[in-house]
């Protein structure tokens, strides 16, 4: 529930403080040039790890699996750190997205294997490109406009609606057109129109979702990307944009998955297919995945689930009528 002060939601008032911060800080990073304000974003990043306290432990218990170290392991500690140092430039570098030019793009963004997208085409479909957050996936979107490409976003549409509508304003402008999550008509709509359809996996854990084993442990993956292949005939392509030497990304598509059928089996296969990929992108550097809330079961209870869940996915029972 919304608590209501003088007729007007806090929550409005909280969302409005948000955009014209945001706005603000916007203009100001804008203005200076990107040699300079990346090393500060970094500043701050040291700090906000210094400050995080329950996000950092969190961050370091999820930092644990793929490093396969104890989460107060020295190592897993800087890579924490290095997470936040590495989201606190990412959230400078969308900040100058919409004003990037193709002479910056080019400088900086680079695509190792753009050809698979012209592959999938050539087979009359749209591709549902699958990725973490690790690096800058949004940069994809300004490489692809310099070969008249465009990738399409799930996104939330639901809250901070003012400053949702300014960045996605900002992102056309790179060819990123972002798609509410609720809008299933408009997914569909764009894997049919042949376009690239770009899914994040690594929300969390949540009952009901397809049983994984991810980094060596079971959780689960979202059931949207393989429902949404099995019933497009869409191939599945997991994604990676590292942060390289320089500040520079580069990005790179993995080997195409397809689901064979809508069943619990297919889509249990084709999307553990795409958690061993996506936990190898962020093996390769770990501290380039900054990831703040839980992406494994966090109860006991959960955790029994997700592994009887697993088991009868890998057994070909139908894990959608596990009970734990």
């Amino acid at each position: 529930m919304v608590a209501i002060t003088g007729g007007e939601p806090r929550e409005r008032k909280r969302e409005l403080l948000i955009y014209w911060l945001y706005r603000a800080a916007e203009r100001v990073i804008n203005a200076l040039p990107r040699w300079l304000v990346l090393p500060a974003a970094a500043a701050v990043g040291n700090v906000a790890y210094d400050l995080a306290g329950p996000k950092g432990r969190l961050t370091r218990e999820n930092l644990a699996r793929p490093m396969r170290l104890p989460a107060d392991d020295a190592r897993v500690a800087a890579a924490a750190r290095r997470a936040f140092r590495n989201y606190a430039k990412y959230l400078v570098d969308m900040m100058r997205i919409g004003e990037l030019t193709s002479e910056v793009t080019a400088r900086i963004v680079r695509i190792e294997n753009p050809e698979m997208l012209d592959e999938v085409r050539q087979s009359g479909h749209g591709v549902i490109s699958c990725t973490v957050h690790v690096g800058g996936m949004d940069f994809i979107g300004p490489a692809l406009k310099l070969i008249n490409e465009a990738m399409h976003v799930v996104a939330d549409d639901t809250t901070y609606g003012r400053l949702y509508e300014h960045m996605k304003a900002a992102r056309e402008r790179q060819h990123i057109f972002l798609i509410g999550w609720r809008n299933l008509r408009g997914l569909f709509r764009a894997l049919r129109a042949n376009k690239n359809l770009v899914l994040f996996c690594d929300g969390g854990y949540r009952r009901g979702d397809v049983p994984v084993e991810f980094c060596g442990e079971a959780t689960t993956f979202p059931l949207g990307p393989a429902s949404l292949a099995a019933r497009t005939g869409a191939p599945l392509m997991p994604v990676a944009c590292r942060r390289i030497r320089g500040d520079r990304f580069l990005a790179r598509g993995l080997p195409l998955i397809h689901c064979e059928g809508d069943d619990p089996s297919s889509i249990h296969r084709a999307t553990q297919a795409v958690a061993d990929a996506l936990g190898g992108v962020i093996r390769e550097d770990p501290g380039q995945w900054y990831m703040f809330r839980p992406v494994w079961p966090q109860t006991d209870a959960d955790r029994a689930y997700a592994i009887a869940a697993l088991a009868a996915a890998r057994r070909g029972d139908d894990w959608t009528k596990t009970s734990a």
